[in-house]
């Protein structure tokens, strides 16, 4: 990416799991940031980026951050959090908007108070914490997590994400705002982004024991799950993919992952005099273990970093992967110089919007299509 777009590329490291979550600020101004060190972390990153990266070539007045997965949940964190503002200019968010919501500080404050009690530390000696072995912490951290999980369900709290784990939560100081608050949109009302998901993302493995299955046993398996809605739920997935024939096809479509990002792009390109919002949805199949990887989630990444050899076992090195990557990273490398994805070798991309919902299929053949998988969300979230 670096050789083809005269581009400069930054990986960083930050604390995780309950090195960077643990919240004890209920033990003084001490410990009054330790529910988010690790998006400080981040922060600090980008603070060094702005002092060093003319030493590189880089220009600290455009930098573009960008995430997949759970580091695509982190350039929401990030577009949340005012001390962020100013220390990137444009976002990319790949298959990262599953977690629409955060924890509160009570919650984070009882998964503290948990820890430091499976470890029989009293609250005037917090900071005997600090001499904890790493996996003593860990098997505290995880034992804590479950027993505030069971808490929460009791109380009827939902859980957030894929069951209570470590992440960033609202603590008033670093992260007032939600990640889909009024708030956090204007607060990131000028910073372009792209934003979109794989085709199947999980679903592929999560199906994985219907690979052989005949037609009548996959439908059997839908009639079970969807009920008198069955023929709606089927009509509703050949609806957003006209051209998908096989029955485990039924099965394989994305339905966690895309939702939260069609709502982000709706809530974001609807601010008042906002950047722009592009829409993307990476369609291609690969055909690996004779196509049954599909568009798992991960897969677009060899394609936006122009690796394709590199990534041979997930996209099997083909020449139409070849072409494909150089279209979709030449979107990334102009959209991080420009704010715009635009060029010569797709179709004109729109900047998307609720009314339009512009969306760009990469595939073999790239192109605009507006969102056709609204009847499935709705089925999916009404259900």
């Amino acid at each position: 990416m670096s050789k083809k777009g005269d581009v400069v590329v930054v990986s960083i490291n930050h604390r995780l799991n309950i090195l960077g979550f643990l919240d004890l600020s209920a033990h003084g101004d001490k410990y009054e940031h330790s529910a988010n060190t690790s998006i400080l972390d981040m922060a600090a990153a980008l603070e060094w980026v702005k002092t060093n990266i003319e030493n590189f070539g880089g220009d600290p007045n455009n930098v573009t951050i960008f995430g997949q997965s759970g580091g695509g949940a982190k350039v929401n964190t990030l577009m949340a959090m005012p001390n962020a503002k100013g220390l990137f200019h444009k976002a990319i968010n790949q298959s990262g908007s599953f977690r629409t919501a955060m924890l509160e500080k009570e919650e984070t404050q009882a998964i503290g108070a948990e820890v430091l009690s499976n470890l029989g530390i009293q609250s005037d000696n917090v900071d005997s914490i600090q001499n904890i072995p790493f996996e003593t912490l860990s098997a505290a951290g995880s034992k804590a997590l479950k027993t505030i999980e069971e808490k929460m369900k009791a109380e009827g709290k939902p859980i957030i994400g894929f069951g209570l784990g470590w992440g960033p939560s609202r603590d008033g100081i670093d992260l007032p705002y939600g990640f889909f608050s009024k708030e956090a949109f204007e607060l990131s009302k000028e910073i372009p982004l792209v934003i979109g998901t794989t085709k199947n993302e999980f679903a592929p493995f999560a199906n994985m024991r219907f690979v052989d299955a005949s037609e009548d046993q996959i439908l059997a398996h839908i009639k079970e799950q969807w009920k008198d809605k069955s023929d709606a739920y089927i009509n509703a997935v050949r609806k957003a993919y006209p051209n998908d024939t096989a029955a485990k096809d039924l099965l394989d479509v994305d339905t966690m992952f895309r939702p939260g990002a069609v709502l982000q792009a709706n809530d974001k390109s609807a601010i008042q005099n906002g950047a722009p919002v592009y829409m993307y949805l990476f369609t291609w199949q690969s055909p690996v273990f004779d196509g049954k990887y599909k568009s798992l989630h991960c897969m677009e990444l060899p394609f936006v970093f122009d690796n394709i050899e590199r990534g041979n076992q997930m996209t099997g090195g083909g020449k139409e992967a070849f072409v494909l990557a150089d279209k979709m990273s030449q979107s990334w490398i102009n959209f991080a110089k420009t704010g715009n994805p635009n060029h010569p070798g797709l179709p004109e991309w729109p900047a998307y919007n609720s009314t339009n919902t512009a969306t760009m299929h990469f595939d073999n053949t790239c192109e605009v299509k507006p969102q056709l998988d609204m009847e499935l969300f709705e089925m999916v979230g009404n259900r």
